[in-house]
């Protein structure tokens, strides 16, 4: 199946390299169109791409695929079926890190990297793996802290809005929040 996919695929593309954008005019698309697709067919295929947005999600896709330095090996397999796969096979079922799931899309069955330019990128170990890992526990400590102390000084400052009405009466509430 796989391989059928992919020769429909890179039949689509050689159509619309030959017959389509190697043409400027509809008419001359229409005089050199492949024989096997029928005209009818061949005109609402011209008319699907020739649509604004289609041409603008082409023209996007092209330039997207221009920025690749490191394509993955997965072929049809998606991201997220590796990622479950690489959670699966931890002890604890914890996500796995953008790291991880990089290193095992460009990683061949074999072990072997799938490019030099992937090669060059994955330089990561396990202990900076590690060290990852340890910032992230840290970081979430510390977003708890913060969280503790927003609490505390929404205390503070209710307090204090009290106490200025107090001392205040006549003051409007803005009045009093904005000096707070």
């Amino acid at each position: 199946m796989q391989a059928l996919c992919h020769a429909w695929k890179k039949y689509k593309g050689d159509v619309k390299l030959n017959h389509f954008t190697k043409y400027k005019t509809r008419k001359r698309m229409l005089k050199n169109r492949p024989l096997e697709i029928p005209e009818v067919q061949f005109w609402k295929l011209i008319w699907y791409w020739s649509l604004p947005e289609i041409k603008a999600m082409s023209e996007k896709n092209i330039e997207n695929r221009s920025k690749q330095t490191c394509p993955h090996g997965t072929r049809s397999t998606g991201f997220g079926i590796v990622r479950k796969q690489l959670r699966d096979s931890k002890e604890n079922n914890e996500e796995p890190s953008r790291a991880e799931i990089f290193i095992v899309t460009r990683t061949s069955k074999k072990g072997k990297e799938i490019d030099p330019k992937s090669q060059s990128t994955i330089v990561i170990t396990r202990s900076s793996l590690k060290r990852h890992e340890e910032i992230r526990q840290v970081r979430g400590e510390y977003d708890d802290k913060v969280s503790s102390l927003e609490r505390q000084m929404e205390g503070v400052c209710g307090l204090l809005m009290v106490m200025l009405q107090k001392m205040n009466p006549g003051k409007s509430e803005e009045d009093i929040a904005a000096l707070v």
